[in-house]
């Protein structure tokens, strides 16, 4: 029975449409601009931007570049949701997805937030503005890969298929997460930081807090009583 609902839950009506409105913003920008996508991917696999790049390609300010951010936030939060729920922690609804799209969103703002924060320091760039661009590019590449796992984890009828798609989509965002770590290294060894600098930024700031929300990832939401 815990199976058939988490089935049911994963195919809810909502769920399909906040994924239509994902897709629908992607056929968006490869109207408006398609030339994005070809900015992402040689974002993505250089381990170092550019200074052209940086210049020219990248804007915060792109529309298109915006939208792409916050889809894959919806599409982050909604795998999260979807795995959650097929373990049986959250209760399946809109409110709990809710809480899930609130914390994708808190963290990603306060890794920015706080990169900002630390371009202020007068011991000079290090890198910083490199690697907060590099860290938009890794959460909007990763929404991208995650929209296929997430679709097909809502599709009626793939209950099978969900437990091999959840640790499918959660290696990906593992490997997203470690190619963003070295490119971090990569970003500030070749703009001059001190690597004691960056590990203890890694350590203190991305790795603890990631070890933190994955200890306490079944107490963001409200969860279902256990037996």
């Amino acid at each position: 029975m815990d199976q058939l609902r988490g089935a049911d839950a994963l195919a809810s009506g909502w769920l399909a449409v906040l994924l239509l409105l994902a897709v629908g913003v992607l056929a968006w920008v490869n109207l408006v601009s398609p030339r994005q996508w070809v900015v992402l991917a040689r974002s993505f696999g250089a381990l170092r931007l550019g200074r052209h790049r940086l210049r020219e390609d990248l804007d915060v300010r792109d529309r298109t570049l915006t939208g792409l951010a916050v889809m894959s936030a919806v599409v982050i939060a909604i795998f999260a949701y979807q795995v959650l729920l097929y373990r049986g922690w959250v209760r399946p609804g809109m409110p709990s997805y809710l809480y899930v799209l609130a914390a994708v969103v808190g963290v990603v703002g306060a890794r920015l937030l706080l990169l900002q924060l630390i371009r202020l320091l007068p011991a000079g760039d290090g890198g910083l503005k490199e690697y907060l661009y590099t860290v938009i590019v890794f959460h909007v590449v990763l929404g991208l890969l995650l929209l296929p796992v997430a679709v097909l984890m809502s599709w009626p009828g793939q209950v099978s298929w969900r437990a091999w798609l959840a640790w499918s989509g959660l290696g990906i965002g593992v490997a997203v997460l470690l190619f963003g770590w070295v490119r971090a290294v990569v970003v500030g060894v070749g703009s001059g930081a001190p690597l004691r600098y960056i590990f203890l930024y890694l350590c203190a700031l991305e790795m603890l807090p990631v070890a933190l929300a994955l200890q306490y990832a079944r107490n963001i939401v409200p969860s279902l009583p256990h037996p």
